[in-house]
């Protein structure tokens, strides 16, 4: 058995070319070669067996009978191998070594058989018959050395089987003339190597070539499909002729749910309706449509689970372009949280003094001239927070600034803003204030930032506030406006701890006076 293992790699080895080596899914795939049609398998057969059968009618002899029976038999044989084998191979892949193996001596037989026959008639004396199966022999071998030329070894092999038992006919039949069939049979067998060795090495070069190029799609199509971002290419009539799996996933779809064919504007409007329904795809569609009409700027679209994807197109030089579809709600959200901080301060998340001005310039702006409801900006001072970083340490500091942040954001109506300036030093802009809801209101502020302050540590601390207070007028800007407030405090500071001082607009406005105690409401220590 090992021998016959031996002998059987041997006829079937398939020899490395100049092009390389040969793999094993380029061996399988030579393999196969001799189960992808059995057509030619058929019809060579039921030449053999035709003049087979031509000898047992001609000569009337038992060894005619006998190849005709024989032949008839290994030719059923082949076709149930190769039949077989592809049944089986269906449903699932099969290797075709063992297959290979068993049909091997099958096919091995025949041609000697075919080969031995063949002599046999050259050596009956009948000369038809004798043309006849040299004509059919020749013509069946000369299918062997290309049907089976991925095999080259088993193909010259099945060549030499069938010519050489031939010439020794022609040899022994001393009688005839049949001796000169030698030298163009040498030739011909010289001509069908020749003929397998040159298919071989264009077979594996082209299976070689395949598998490259395979394996070159399977890495572009593994790359497609696990790439992060969604890829569609749009040929020069704006159907999409490309698409991964990415594109169908970013908008709630199945890979099995991509249209391709199809204009841009419906393969987006489609993916999108399975999770989005029937409104956001045509609010996709009609979005896209724009969009293509437009300049080659990114596309945001904001889906309502609350992701952002943005759309980017990429020009190709054969006209068609390459779209990107890129999930960007964690950017958005960076972007959101940067333009957050830029304009609020990093401790306690009130408005920074850029963002304040800002603001406030536009309430300012949209008061106008209304004397009864005024913008006020009030400046707040905290009184003893030196001495809660000095007792408690900067820690206890800061966390003070942050419940003073809390509290004073529960005083204030919804709109009204309130920013820290640093420090200790707060400002409030408030809308539709007049003097006395101004007083009330910042003696509301001093109650509240009064109360004790727990910290972490367990301690208690204790602050109070100052407040100015002014009233914008027509005409004023903000930060002549602050100034005046500024002023203000400066006078409530100066009168004592928890006090509200007033700035008017106006010729006493340079002097930082206030109004009297009895309309401020508020000539009064609040801490105390």
């Amino acid at each position: 058995m090992p021998g016959k293992a031996s002998i059987l790699d041997s006829i079937l080895a398939t020899p490395a070319t100049e092009d390389g080596r040969i793999t094993v899914a380029i061996r399988s795939s030579l393999l196969s070669t001799l189960f992808e049609d059995s057509r030619p398998l058929f019809m060579s057969g039921v030449a053999s067996v035709f003049v087979a059968l031509a000898a047992a009618m001609r000569l009337q002899q038992t060894w005619a009978i006998v190849w005709l029976a024989l032949d008839i038999s290994i030719l059923a044989a082949r076709l149930g191998v190769v039949y077989l084998y592809r049944v089986q191979s269906r449903p699932a892949t099969l290797h075709p070594a063992p297959w290979a193996a068993r049909y091997t001596p099958f096919g091995l037989l025949a041609c000697l058989l075919l080969g031995v026959g063949t002599m046999a008639c050259v050596m009956s004396g009948d000369h038809a018959l004798a043309s006849l199966a040299v004509m059919v022999t020749a013509g069946i071998l000369g299918g062997i050395a290309s049907r089976n030329a991925a095999l080259p070894c088993l193909a010259i092999t099945q060549v030499c089987l069938g010519a050489v038992p031939i010439g020794f006919g022609a040899v022994l039949r001393a009688d005839t003339d049949y001796w000169i069939l030698v030298p163009p049979l040498i030739m011909y067998v010289a001509a069908m190597v020749s003929v397998v060795r040159r298919h071989y090495g264009g077979l594996v070069a082209l299976m070689t070539a395949e598998q490259g190029h395979a394996e070159l799609a399977a890495r572009f199509d593994a790359a497609l499909a696990h790439m992060p971002h969604g890829l569609c290419t749009i040929d020069e009539a704006g159907k999409v002729v490309i698409a991964n799996r990415k594109a169908a996933e970013l908008f709630g779809a199945t890979v099995e749910m991509l249209r391709l064919n199809v204009p841009l504007p419906e393969f987006i409007g489609y993916v999108g309706l399975a999770k989005f329904g029937e409104a956001l795809r045509t609010q996709l569609v009609e979005r896209c449509t724009e969009w293509l009409a437009q300049e080659r700027a990114p596309l945001d679209l904001k889906l309502v689970d609350g992701r952002h994807l943005e759309m980017t197109r990429n020009p190709v030089p054969d006209g068609s372009e390459v779209v990107i579809i890129e999930d960007v709600t964690e950017r958005k959200k960076s972007e959101a949280k940067i333009l957050h901080w830029a304009h609020h301060d990093s401790l306690t998340g009130l408005a920074n003094r850029r963002y304040l001005g800002d603001h406030a310039e536009r309430l300012m702006s949209a008061a106008g001239a209304n004397h009864e409801h005024k913008v006020a900006i009030m400046y707040v001072d905290l009184d003893g927070f030196k001495s809660v970083n000095d007792s408690f340490g900067h820690n206890a500091g800061d966390e003070v600034l942050k419940t003073v942040a809390d509290r004073l954001r529960n005083v204030m109506r919804r709109g009204e803003l309130i920013a820290r300036l640093g420090g200790d030093e707060f400002v409030i802009v408030a809308t539709h204030m007049s003097n006395p809801v101004g007083a009330r209101l910042a003696c509301r502020i001093i109650q509240e930032l009064a109360a004790p302050y727990l910290l972490s540590s367990g301690a208690r601390a204790q602050v109070c506030a100052s407040v100015g207070i002014a009233l914008a007028e027509k005409g004023e800007r903000f930060e002549q406006v602050l100034k005046r407030a500024d002023i203000a405090l400066y006078d409530a500071k100066a009168a004592g701890k928890g006090m509200v001082r007033f700035s008017i607009a106006g010729p006493d406005a340079a002097q930082g006076q206030g109004f009297d105690d009895a309309r401020a409401s508020n000539d009064e220590d609040i801490c105390h």
